[in-house]
């Protein structure tokens, strides 16, 4: 198996774990979280169902039922609290004023038949005629509404007194309390609100990272790979290319050689000028052809075998002008313009020749999409401890099938051509600590562009002896 596909397994089982390890943790804390939750209230409304009770007792020994019992006492011969209804009221008559206020209270005086005596009917009244009827029952109760809450995990709003009056032990009617209790923020819920929200974030996020990460390891590994292979495959290509190259530079050698010596021959052995010229440009023509496949040769090793570079400081802007003064006369005849931006040395650390040979790859290229004429624009720069230099042509473009390619070596759209000269450069750029980029522009043409690391000017000092 290889080994980019084993770390991938790998990756992939490590990922499936964090994020289990991720839903598991959120799980467990949320169920923490709710249970010290749930305690945490329970002890609040317990608390507050114990303060409500204690309220109430003072109730027992209160104003307002002294004065009902002291106004009973008044009358020896009363059967029912309704025959006292009016006095119920003058005796009572302040305790609307008094029940004023956050915690206030309300008062119900019934019969005994829990028929109202005072105060008038209200619409709040409900729950204290439903109270009322615990006054039949004979005893004093305390309690607090809504009923069973301390169970329910209800918060108690109301605390209700019932307290029956009696005549000689004869029931003649009984009163009803009702003492609103402060609310109670239900902060835990807001609480746990919060924390649930906090949890799914912070762990979501986590989640995320996990996912980038890996995501990022798995282009890693397969970046990786795809370079090993590439170099797996251009080492065997640079030992196959080394071996024919050997093979066939021999017999190019050996036919320049013998065409020179054959050219010296014809042009000794003959009087004739204008055979003498012929035998000259034809020959001339094989030597350039034989030429050209040499160059093709070295070009193909250099591919698989690059060869060190002298890396020395220079000025990229130099190499620059020496490159475009070779192509001066090659873009007169293809008739194209070329515009100069950009001024002023660009210090950079670099082999000159091969720098030069990926600036001519560069105009050549432009030259060739130019045919019928257009413009070169190169930009030279500095930005962000870069030089930089951009050819920006009025070419057709590169068709987007191609872009992606374009650095693939033997790639090539030409007729002509192996396609390694983008390759070449590709790789002599990298060599350098630099970067090639080819894109196409949004009003036509290609705009390639070179970077290299700035190079700092290095500082003599004199020592004085």
């Amino acid at each position: 198996m290889p080994a980019s596909l084993k770390a991938g397994r790998a990756l992939w089982w490590l990922s499936l774990l964090g994020v289990a390890a991720i839903v598991a943790t959120v799980l467990v804390l949320l169920r923490i979280e709710r249970r010290v939750i749930r305690e945490h209230r329970s002890l609040v409304l317990k608390g507050s169902v114990r303060y409500a009770e204690q309220c109430a007792e003072l109730l027992r020994g209160g104003v307002l039922l002294a004065r009902l019992r002291a106004l009973v006492a008044r009358h020896p011969q009363l059967t029912s609290l309704l025959e006292i209804a009016d006095e119920v009221g003058a005796e009572l008559g302040d305790i609307e004023e008094a029940g004023a206020g956050a915690h206030d209270f309300h008062v119900l005086v019934v019969d005994e038949r829990l028929q109202r005596v005072w105060p008038p009917a209200r619409e709040d009244d409900a729950d204290l005629l439903a109270c009322a009827r615990h006054i039949l029952e004979g005893d004093e109760r305390v309690y607090v509404l809504p009923h069973g809450c301390a169970a329910t995990g209800e918060t108690p709003s109301c605390l209700c007194f019932t307290s029956p009056i009696q005549k000689g032990g004869q029931l003649v009617g009984g009163l009803v309390i009702h003492r609103q209790l402060a609310p109670v923020a239900d902060h835990f819920t807001a609480l746990d609100s919060k924390m649930t929200w906090v949890l799914i974030v912070s762990q979501s996020v986590l989640l995320v990272a996990l996912g980038a990460i890996a995501c990022s390891a798995r282009r890693d590994i397969a970046s990786a790979e795809r370079q090993r292979a590439k170099a797996e495959r251009l080492a065997a290509l640079g030992n196959l290319a080394a071996g024919v190259a050997h093979e066939i530079r021999n017999p190019l050698n050996t036919i320049a050689l013998t065409c020179r010596y054959l050219e010296r021959l014809i042009v000794k052995g003959t009087d004739d000028a204008a055979l003498r010229t012929e035998a000259n440009t034809n020959f001339e023509i094989v030597a350039g052809e034989l030429a050209r496949l040499t160059r093709t040769l070295d070009d193909f090793v250099l591919l698989a075998k690059p060869t060190a570079m002298d890396l020395r400081p220079c000025d990229l802007g130099s190499v620059l002008d020496h490159t475009l003064a070779l192509f001066a006369r090659e873009f007169e005849q293809a008739n194209v313009r070329l515009e100069r931006r950009g001024s002023g040395p660009l210090p950079v650390r670099g082999d000159t020749d091969r720098l030069s040979q990926v600036i001519g790859n560069i105009l050549r290229n432009a030259l060739q999409a130019m045919r019928d004429g257009g413009t070169l624009t190169i930009t030279s720069q500095e930005a962000d401890g870069t030089a930089s230099v951009a050819f920006a042509d009025t070419g057709p473009g590169i068709a987007a099938a191609h872009l992606p390619h374009i650095f693939e070596p033997y790639f090539t759209t030409k007729r002509a051509g192996l396609g390694l000269g983008l390759a070449l450069s590709l790789r002599t750029m990298e060599a350098h600590g630099g970067t090639l980029s080819v894109r196409n522009r949004p009003e036509g043409g290609v705009l390639v562009t070179m970077t290299l690391p700035l190079q700092p000017p290095t500082r003599e000092t004199d020592h004085a002896g």
